[in-house]
């Protein structure tokens, strides 16, 4: 079984409905979402697949895939996690990124293209059939960067109206967002900002925009204005550019002189996806050192569940 083909859903720049976004692509609950007015087909779609893994047979796309679990009997198939990764527009420029948006000169093309389509009808759809558990749904924002999607103001907040847990905006922090703080302030918003340095000129070879500083100062007003515990400072490992124990040092010097309490590490995940990739050993020192220093420094670290599998058996899921 799957538990994440039960309770969760994300929408994506495929132009698809999928059970979840791992790096184990699943199968499709609704395909040319561009095109249709209604999403309900998806509840049928995934009961037929929910069968099809009670009784053995995985599908092709969630084969190998470290969310596969004994089957377990349950009544619950309400969303309780929505990912909205319906959206590449950024003003950024990470060599990692999982959208493709690798150069200055993509940006630039993309800055005006529209969305895909429209997330919030479908949502709304959702609510209307009661297939939404609005205590604990967590929204996920995992596209461009939620400051390029024109309408996200809407979607939020049609989030806070008609019932949600935690809305997690993962942002490059290059502009300073109100919703985002009006969410921290309200306790149900998690921000999360890819640093990915300690230093300018780290920053600048991994992100190509000279906004080292200015996310920097971001970082800071949030916590001036809402706290910090709910702001996330994230650095993923990137062979040959930040992955050494010094510039992680000179990261986690800074995070203690902006009182930032909760990091996350994690490591590129082209080289999971595009490659069968064997952990570097060093990595495991760095994770490591990590571990120790945040303890001494009373941080909170996180290592995402799917890394930690990926860590722990060293090598690619394909």
């Amino acid at each position: 079984m799957c538990p994440l083909l039960n309770t969760n859903l994300h929408f994506a720049s495929r132009d698809t409905l999928e059970p979840c976004c791992s790096a184990n692509i699943g199968p499709s609950l609704v395909s040319n979402l561009s095109k249709k007015e209604s999403i309900k087909e998806f509840i049928n779609r995934k009961k037929k697949i929910i069968n099809l893994l009670k009784k053995g047979r995985i599908p092709k796309n969630c084969q190998n895939c470290v969310h596969l679990t004994d089957y377990k009997p349950t009544d619950n198939f309400k969303i309780d996690k929505i990912t909205l990764n319906h959206y590449t527009q950024c003003n950024c420029a990470c060599i990692y990124c999982t959208q493709g948006n690798r150069s200055l000169e993509k940006i630039k093309e993309d800055e005006n293209k529209p969305v895909l389509y429209d997330v919030l009808k479908f949502i709304n759809e959702l609510y209307d059939n009661d297939l939404i558990d609005k205590e604990k749904l967590y929204i996920d924002f995992q596209g461009g960067n939620i400051s390029c999607l024109r309408n996200h103001e809407e979607i939020i907040n049609t989030f806070l109206k008609r019932g949600v847990g935690t809305i997690y905006i993962p942002t490059n922090n290059i502009i300073y967002m109100p919703v985002i703080e009006k969410l921290l302030k309200l306790k149900k918003g998690e921000m999360c900002t890819a640093l990915d340095s300690g230093t300018k000129e780290t920053y600048f070879k991994i992100k190509q925009v000279d906004k080292f500083d200015k996310s920097v100062e971001n970082i800071r007003r949030y916590i001036e204005s809402a706290g910090n515990d709910s702001i996330i400072i994230k650095y993923i490992l990137v062979e040959g550019f930040n992955d050494n124990i010094d510039e992680f040092g000179k990261f986690i010097n800074l995070m203690i002189e902006l009182n930032v309490k909760i990091i996350v590490l994690d490591i590129d995940y082209r080289d999971i996806i595009d490659k069968a990739y064997t952990i570097p050993k060093h990595y495991y020192e760095i994770v490591k050192y990590a571990k120790e220093v945040c303890k001494k420094n009373s941080i909170i670290l996180g290592i995402p569940p799917y890394t930690t599998k990926v860590l722990e058996k060293g090598y690619s899921v394909k």
